[in-house]
């Protein structure tokens, strides 16, 4: 790796700034998402929170009068367009903060970061140590 200069360092330190305050960003936008999702004939409400929590379960007293099947299939009619719901609100709160939705990509952009950064500390660990060396080669003359 070539010398790293104070633009490379302070360029890797703007960088990283700003990626963790967009993370941040993130963080509390999905502590506000849910979605809520009722069936077709509303007799089955759920909400969900970003995490997968079930925040709220809604059964309509009529929905009591079908058989356990039937109410098992609205509940998981139910849950199943929430959690699609969060999953999509999830992507757009990532894509609009982030600019992509995918988390291997934010992984990966921190990876390269902390590659620059060992990088760069190893290229200056270097140069000292060589300086060092050095002055202590002139000390001795």
């Amino acid at each position: 790796m070539s010398t790293p200069n104070v633009e490379d360092l302070e360029r890797i330190l703007r960088d990283s700034e700003q990626r963790m305050s967009q993370l941040s960003e993130v963080e509390k936008l999905l502590a506000e998402v849910t979605s809520r999702y009722d069936t077709e004939d509303g007799m089955v409400s759920v909400e969900l929170g970003a995490d997968g929590t079930l925040r709220q379960l809604e059964i309509n007293s009529r929905a009591m009068r079908l058989d356990s099947y039937t109410l098992a299939e609205l509940i998981t009619e139910a849950f199943n367009g929430a959690h699609q719901g969060v999953q999509e609100a999830v992507a757009k709160a990532m894509s609009d903060t982030l600019g992509t939705n995918d988390l291997g990509d934010v992984l990966g952009e921190a990876r390269d970061i902390r590659k620059s950064m060992d990088g760069m500390l190893e290229t200056v660990s270097r140069s000292v140590n060589d300086a060092i060396v050095q002055a202590s080669r002139f000390n001795r003359r």
